[in-house]
């Protein structure tokens, strides 16, 4: 809960809040049983299909066999992979079967496939077909434009994810990035907005921690019944990593419940176990160097270490998207990690072995010629707390208590380290902190008396919502001139598009104060923002109430990040541009109105660019739609 310790710092006060319901629980305390399964589409393939983790030549195929009364015989699932959405021009087929004892996922590494290319695909089981999906092999050789989009922190319970179906309706996206807490594990008290069947009842499973595997499993299900979040898995490739939430293997919950006394028998490996049959996600081997499981013979991946998510997807010369893993070496799970790679006593979230990959692969990128490294990383990384002025660090982002291996990749991309060799084009992707946040990348703020960015003023750009106008705060100028890059310290940026509906600032402030107007949140969010973006130079942007998706643009020649806003209280909420930022792939300092130099994000209007929503170079026909509901 570090956003809610830091606000908690600046005076914001949590107040309490319960709900009642009517759940029923056995003799012993228990769930009661049978409770009807969460269900999104009909009978067998009610929970949609999926891909992922895409390569050049082969794509990860996902969907879940689900039956009224399953039984323990395997069943056999035919997949079908073809050119065209009407599924006539195969170019891969085969049958695997589903069993119990992955509750019944399955997943295709579908091999032979062509580069950058569109493709088809469906399961057949039980004499019934799925839905159509839609995928994308990645490119190979030379590429002029990929549009990746950007997700995190997707609660259910916290918004009507109008988002997801707005990814979905686009034609242009190369992969979905998801930064971690895929699904979470209980509701915010703050949040209540909607729930499966207008059940707000912490008696039930799908309104509480899960007490056991099968209960996350059902998690998976529940979000998987949710048709916008079917739409965007079925239109397009996703690359995922988990957090905190994802694979929490402690029971609780921040709502009233009669189960507080009772613990989950849930370990770190079921979490993550679930996280491999419920995500079409392809794992990593299981000797640590983070290269990909290969499967040519149709057969279920299996991961040979199930606690292994970080993994590398080449997307030809244009970049390379690793996904690391910040999260399981925290306390808590039980796990000690090498720290071998920093001075005795410096605690790490990599751990020696993914520290070394991490870096390792970044300087092989630069060196093979690469203009981009798209990490897909969970927390904040660039310094968000107010310790600029001398305050202790409060807590915004894990990397508070990390700073010394923050330190220490920093320098590895400056060349300071173990290679000389200066990585240039890092973009780091983020989630975790619910904030829509743009930031260069620096080791501390409290360690850069020259770094000379423009005066914070306020967002040209308004929210969602008629009391969020000029919503957060961004820089005025660069700081830069062509005689002097006032922010060199930089070794690359930082683009946070917020969270898929979990809240900001402004939710926190009704804690405090329940009887507020929206007005009132939102003006408590921007008295936040301003000393935070005030006393952190490497701050870029920072806008603590909107929510919704990201989207990174590249070319050779610079990065566009656009930040897209829906009102999480709407269904069918519209898709609203509130920020569009920039970083240039060459330096040139005689640039007008302002000089290009690496490794800094700015607002594209302090370039002179218009804020316009990028396109795509290419378009792929859609999937055929499906028909359904949450049931």
């Amino acid at each position: 809960m570090n956003r809610r310790r830091f606000l908690k710092s600046l005076g914001v006060g949590l107040a309490a809040v319960t709900t009642t319901g009517c759940g029923e629980t056995s003799s012993s305390g228990a769930p009661a049983e049978p409770v009807d399964f969460p269900l999104g589409l009909d009978l067998p393939f009610a929970h949609g299909v999926a891909s992922g983790d895409p390569l050049a030549d082969r794509v990860i195929l996902w969907t879940r066999v689900t039956v009224a009364e399953p039984g323990d015989a395997p069943i056999p699932v035919r997949w079908t992979v073809a050119r065209d959405p009407g599924m006539r021009d195969v170019v891969a087929s085969g049958t695997q079967e589903a069993i119990a004892a992955r509750d019944w996922t399955v997943k295709v590494d579908a091999v032979g496939l062509e580069p950058a290319t569109t493709y088809y695909y469906r399961f057949e089981a039980l004499g019934a077909r799925s839905i159509v999906g839609r995928t994308r092999t990645a490119p190979a050789g030379a590429v002029d434009n990929l549009r990746f989009a950007v997700v995190s922190c997707s609660s259910l319970w916290s918004s009507y994810w109008s988002g997801y179906a707005h990814l979905a309706a686009r034609d242009d996206l190369d992969l979905v990035i998801h930064c971690g807490d895929y699904i979470y594990d209980f509701p915010d008290q703050d949040e209540l907005i909607r729930s499966r069947n207008g059940i707000f009842d912490t008696a039930h499973p799908d309104f509480r921690d899960w007490l056991d595997l099968g209960e996350l499993r059902r998690r998976y299900a529940l979000w998987r019944s949710d048709p916008n979040l079917l739409a965007a898995h079925q239109q397009h490739p996703w690359f995922i990593v988990w957090d905190n939430h994802d694979i929490d293997e402690d029971y609780g919950n921040e709502l009233d419940t009669p189960y507080d006394d009772q613990k989950s028998t849930t370990t770190l490996a079921q979490t993550t176990q679930a996280f491999w049959e419920w995500t079409p996600s392809r794992p990593p081997r299981g000797d640590g160097s983070g290269e990909f499981l290969l499967v040519e013979d149709g057969s279920y991946p299996e991961p040979p270490d199930s606690l292994l998510v970080w993994r590398r997807l080449p997307y030809g010369d244009l970049a390379d998207v690793f996904g690391v893993d910040t999260q399981i070496g925290r306390p808590g799970h039980g796990l000690t990690l090498d720290a071998g790679h920093l001075p005795d006593g410096t605690p790490t979230l990599y751990g020696r072995g993914q520290f070394e990959w991490l870096t390792g692969g970044l300087r092989e990128s630069q060196r093979g010629g690469v203009a981009w490294r798209v990490v897909n990383n969970q927390a904040w990384f660039a310094p968000a707390d107010i310790d600029a002025a001398g305050l202790k660090p409060l807590g915004i982002s894990r990397w508070s208590s990390y700073a010394g291996e923050r330190a220490a990749l920093c320098r590895e991309l400056r060349g300071g380290g173990s290679d000389p060799l200066r990585v240039r084009g890092t973009i780091f992707v983020s989630g975790d902190s619910h904030g829509n946040f743009a930031s260069d990348v620096v080791e501390s703020a409290k360690l850069l008396p020259d770094y000379s960015p423009g005066a914070a003023v306020r967002n040209p750009a308004d929210g969602t919502t008629p009391e969020n106008v000029q919503a957060g705060f961004v820089r005025a100028t660069t700081g830069n001139t062509p005689e002097l890059d006032a922010r060199a310290a930089s070794v690359g940026v930082e683009f946070a598009p917020s969270s898929m509906g979990r809240g900001g600032a402004d939710e926190t402030v009704k804690r405090g104060n329940a009887s507020s107007t929206f007005a009132q949140q939102v003006a408590g969010a921007r008295s936040l923002e301003a000393p935070l973006i005030g006393l952190n130079p490497n701050m870029q942007f920072l806008e603590w109430v909107e929510h919704g998706y990201g989207i990174v643009d590249l070319t050779p020649e610079r990065a566009i990040f656009e930040y897209w806003w829906q009102d999480k209280l709407v269904p069918d909420s519209p898709d609203v541009l509130g920020l569009q930022a920039v970083t240039w792939a060459r330096e040139d300092a005689g640039a007008s109105p302002a000089p290009r130099y690496r490794d800094q994000v700015d607002p594209v209007a302090l370039h002179g660019l218009a804020t316009e929503a990028t396109r795509g170079t290419r378009r792929s026909e859609p999937a055929p739609g499906f028909v359904g509901r949450p049931r």
